[in-house]
């Protein structure tokens, strides 16, 4: 269960005060798929929302992960090497926990960035239609096709080339 703990400092020198961390989760074959996602850390826990869909299956197939600082583009920040965690989708309470941390941490960007294309992101629901957009960017629940995603960090951590992560 997610508590309101502040995040851990060795967490934070890990990953930064940055907004946006690369995301690497696994196909069926091993193959990574990164993806940048903005989080908010609690604990030694890492919190962030996706969309229901391929990326949320390969974290319920195999909740494996690695994570490395970037930018909002998904472009690797400094040398910071990845971490290495396990991911576990949220429900219920605990999933409603992770969303009110990460509106909290981001404001109104939290329900409006994935509404609105961005030049160079690729924004996940740019489709809906304008009264939609404007009923989530209200909206105080996780989303329905939507899923917090809570990733439990591994210490010591490596880089996928093997040196540790300082």
């Amino acid at each position: 269960m997610i508590t309101n703990r502040v995040a851990d400092p060795d967490v934070v020198s890990l990953l930064g005060t940055g907004r946006y961390v690369l995301l690497r989760s696994f196909r069926r074959d091993g193959t990574g798929v990164d993806t940048p996602v903005f989080f908010a850390l609690e604990g030694s826990s890492l919190l962030f929302r996706t969309k229901v869909g391929p990326k949320s299956r390969r974290m319920a197939a195999d909740p494996r992960v690695e994570l490395q600082r970037c930018n909002f583009r998904g472009h690797p920040r400094g040398d910071s090497g990845f971490l290495t965690g396990r991911a576990k989708i949220l429900s219920g309470a605990e999933a409603q926990h992770g969303d009110d941390l990460l509106r909290a941490r981001f404001g109104w960007r939290y329900n409006l960035l994935p509404l609105v294309k961005v030049p160079g992101v690729a924004s996940v629901h740019t489709d809906l239609s304008l009264k939609e957009k404007l009923h989530r960017a209200r909206q105080r629940e996780v989303w329905s096709d939507s899923v917090i995603v809570r990733v439990d960090l591994d210490r010591p951590s490596t880089t996928a080339r093997g040196s540790a992560v300082r």
